[in-house]
């Protein structure tokens, strides 16, 4: 299992499908590329790559509702190789395409506002509290 970050520029809004089994994924596409700034000042990218990005469950559905076409973000998951035949010639295909774990909107470019979104699904069920929930800024310790 190969992890990667990826840092670049939303394509085009994600797209939020739900499966056959109820289950929602997103998928994106994320450009990146390395900046050089050119003998007269100037600034050059080099080194564009387009990466497809899938997120599943409850990451897709916030990603469909927080990441449009534009933002900068931060991605970490996992690469994956797809494999299909084309409909058309009946050849071969393959890409590397990111599973993501995880999503973020890149600070460096953007500032938001975060808000918590409660778990319902049956997989989260923590038998003791946790201690690093305590607002920030009370007076309660968190060990």
């Amino acid at each position: 299992m190969t992890q990667l970050t990826i840092t670049g520029n939303v394509v085009a809004d994600p797209e939020l499908r739900v499966i056959s089994s109820g289950k929602a994924i997103a998928t994106f596409t994320v450009v990146s590329s390395k900046s050089v700034k050119q003998a007269d000042g100037s600034w050059e990218n080099t080194d564009t790559t387009f990466w497809d990005i899938k997120c599943w469950g409850k990451t897709a559905e916030n990603v469909a509702d927080s990441v449009q076409k534009g933002m900068s973000v931060i991605v970490v998951g996992t690469a994956v190789q797809e494999n299909w035949d084309d409909k058309a010639t009946g050849a071969k295909r393959s890409k590397i395409a990111v599973t993501a774990w995880n999503v973020g909107i890149d600070l460096k470019r953007h500032t938001t506002t975060a808000s918590v979104v409660q778990r319902t699904d049956a997989s989260f069920n923590p038998s003791t509290p946790d201690p690093w929930s305590a607002p920030f800024g009370s007076d309660v310790a968190p060990f």
